[in-house]
């Protein structure tokens, strides 16, 4: 936990705007290209539309209250800046698995790189649903 608040305190964006237009721009490249990849396969389902662009709508949510907060209650901005690169991180996740399956060439080592990534963040999110590490 220590290496990841260490590595926040060093991340910085060039400028405040960077850390909410770099996560709404890919989360607008990615349903794009979602609805790109759909529509080309023929499986255009509203319903998964409607869950993925929920979904976008939470983690545009979560970056307005993380710079609310960060704002407001002067609340350290690497803080915020951990929240923006979580969001990038899903997002370029779930890009590249969008661009692959529009038959883009996505080399094995970030393919690799990416699933080890979301396998951890996954497996975080369920051992916080099941009670985490005690």
């Amino acid at each position: 936990m220590d290496e990841i608040h260490e590595i926040l305190k060093e991340l910085s964006f060039a400028d405040a705007y960077w850390v909410l237009l770099i996560p709404c721009a890919l989360m607008a490249l990615d349903v794009l290209t979602g609805v790109i990849q759909a529509w080309s396969s023929g499986h255009i389902k509203s319903y998964r539309m409607r869950e993925g662009l929920g979904r976008k709508f939470g983690e545009v949510t979560i970056l307005i209250i993380g710079g609310l907060f960060t704002i407001g209650l002067n609340i350290p901005s690497y803080i915020m800046a951990g929240f923006s690169l979580y969001i990038i991180i899903m997002e370029l996740i779930s890009l590249c698995e969008n661009l692959d399956k529009m038959g883009v060439k996505i080399p094995k080592f970030i393919k690799k790189a990416l699933g080890e990534i979301n396998e951890e963040i996954q497996n975080g999110s369920k051992d916080e649903k099941e009670g985490g590490d005690k």
